[in-house]
């Protein structure tokens, strides 16, 4: 990162640290106009909604966002060239690629400035939120990059960051245990990780009779997290658990606050706003990224919305919870829909479930592979799968299996429900 990046990155931190305190107004005005302007240069610069027919003229207000299609990650692989801002030099783009968990990877392009804006600048003011000002302090990143590959994402850290705060970085793909001896050494003050990964850092710690070091802020990501997940991170590091939401073509889109409210990057992206209280697809709209701008992007997820009223006193668009993939809930055989995380209370209730998954072998058949931390009291596993049928309530079998470990998906992520023809997706 030369001089330029690095002034641009702090300009653009400094900015964020204040917009975060803006009025309801001055955000919706912010986000209107940025819309606007986004639409317009994507008609006009890009292959894919240049074919709309659409004329800058007509484009005036957030509202006509809906003249544009849903955008989906299929559209993306069927012709990935056509989403590509024509003007834009390929050597200057920055790129992210899915790890293909979903099995439809895609490439996600960003110019110089929507890179600095989401790959650092609105992380860094998650942190300074929930952490405190980053100025010294200790980050540690669990990747689910190989170990071969963590030297280049230091490299790839701007220039002259080490200088403020220590970054290091571990893989997901390494054994657990040995990561205790590096966890105890750096004292992070901050922890990024999948909340799997914690949980079963948790586990071999406990087994080891050894202490995790007390960590300021626990962030997750891309696994929902349990309310009985979150109580156990939170007491063995002795900190508070922020949850971030976020993809690869968007980075991070929102994250919690200390009143556990996800407040939307409102600098970065739009979502299309659903009435507070009920549950919807998060739909999201770029509006800072010129080299490929993503307009209505289907990311396959939900989330329960809320209001804009937080007691944290930000007053940007809120999230109350990311409800998990669309693609993620259990379809039964009355053609109902549920959420699998309707099921976890009752599984996680013992205290010695350690890990678990939740695998649909048939329309309405479902085996719980279950790792605990010893021999659960006679009849546990009957009583437990009579309780799951009650939840799910209509006709279904299920099975308890305990077993040694559940494998981690090749991204790193461990889901808590799959179909029996995805068990090693």
């Amino acid at each position: 990162m030369n001089l330029g990046e690095q002034l641009l990155l702090a300009r653009q931190l400094a900015v964020a640290l204040r917009s975060q305190w803006w009025t309801r107004e001055r955000i919706h005005e912010r986000q209107d106009a940025a819309l606007v302007q986004m639409m317009r240069y994507a008609v006009t610069r890009v292959p894919f909604y240049r074919r709309l027919g659409l004329t800058v003229e007509s484009l005036r207000s957030s509202a006509d966002l809906r003249r544009f299609p849903l955008l989906r990650k299929r559209d993306i692989q069927r012709e990935p060239a056509a989403f590509l801002a024509e003007g834009h030099e390929t050597s200057l783009r920055h790129s992210s690629r899915t790890s293909g968990s979903s099995g439809e990877p895609t490439t996600t392009y960003f110019d110089r400035a929507s890179w600095s804006l989401t790959r650092y600048a609105l992380k860094m003011r998650r942190v300074a939120a929930t952490a405190g000002l980053p100025l010294l302090r200790r980050i540690l990143i669990v990747s689910e990059q190989h170990e071969s590959q963590l030297p280049a994402l230091k490299r790839a850290a701007p220039d002259g960051m080490a200088a403020f705060f220590r970054l290091e970085y571990l893989s997901i793909h390494a054994p657990v245990a040995q990561h205790l001896d590096a966890i105890e050494r750096f004292r992070p003050h901050v922890i990024y990780a999948f909340p799997s990964y914690l949980l079963d850092l948790v586990d071999v710690a406990e087994r080891l009779q050894r202490t995790l070091p007390a960590t300021t802020a626990i962030c997750t990501s891309s696994e929902v997290v349990t309310p009985a997940a979150r109580r156990r991170i939170e007491t063995a590091f002795r900190g508070r658990l922020f949850d971030v939401y976020g993809n690869t073509e968007f980075k991070e889109v929102a994250w919690q606050c200390a009143a556990g409210r996800y407040h939307l990057n409102f600098e970065s992206v739009h979502v299309e706003p659903h009435p507070a209280g009920t549950t919807a697809p998060i739909v999201l709209s770029t509006l800072c990224n010129q080299a490929m701008p993503l307009l209505r992007f289907d990311s396959g997820d939900t989330a329960f919305f809320a209001d804009d009223r937080c007691s944290c006193g930000r007053q940007s668009p809120c999230l109350a919870q990311i409800a998990g993939r669309e693609g993620d809930m259990i379809h039964l055989p009355s053609g109902r829909r549920i959420s699998p995380y309707l099921l976890t209370t009752a599984i996680e209730e013992s205290e010695l479930v350690r890990t678990y998954r939740i695998v649909q072998t048939a329309a309405d058949a479902f085996r719980v592979e279950v790792v605990t931390a010893g021999p659960p009291a006679s009849g546990w596993q009957g009583r437990l799968c009579t309780e799951l049928a009650r939840i799910v309530e209509e006709p279904t079998r299920f099975t308890v299996q305990l077993v040694d470990a559940i494998e981690r998906s090749p991204g790193g992520k461990r889901a808590a429900f799959v179909r029996a023809d995805c068990v090693s997706c």
